[in-house]
């Protein structure tokens, strides 16, 4: 197995939401991995939906898997992960809607 490499998002929120975002992305030759992350300062619940879209030598791909969360305060929690082939490093697309009780933000990868 190859060693793995973590690339992270920016996250891009407003600067009056309390909710945060961002896509861990974790890559070697075999798969590509991303986790979108949510996190606040206060106990939320909401709804969040990931988009994915892969264009690579192996083929074009489009994932959307959305749900519910109760998040707690000041703790990260993994709403959701998706798993690409290697080849898709460097051709995907991905962003993560998050909709809360107390903010609305959004991110995305690359």
């Amino acid at each position: 197995m190859l060693p793995l490499c973590s690339v992270w998002a920016p996250v891009q929120a407003a600067p009056t939401t309390s909710i945060n975002c961002q896509i861990r992305v974790t890559a070697n030759k075999e798969a590509v991995r991303l986790e979108a992350v949510a996190s606040t300062q206060k106990p939320a619940s909401g709804r969040y939906q990931f988009r994915i879209l892969k264009e690579s030598v192996s083929g074009t791909s489009q994932n959307v898997q959305s749900g519910s969360f109760d998040l707690q305060a000041d703790r990260e929690s993994v709403l959701t992960t998706v798993i690409l082939d290697g080849s898709a490093l460097g051709h995907y697309q991905a962003k993560l809607t998050v909709d809360s009780d107390i903010g609305n933000t959004s991110c995305v990868s690359p």
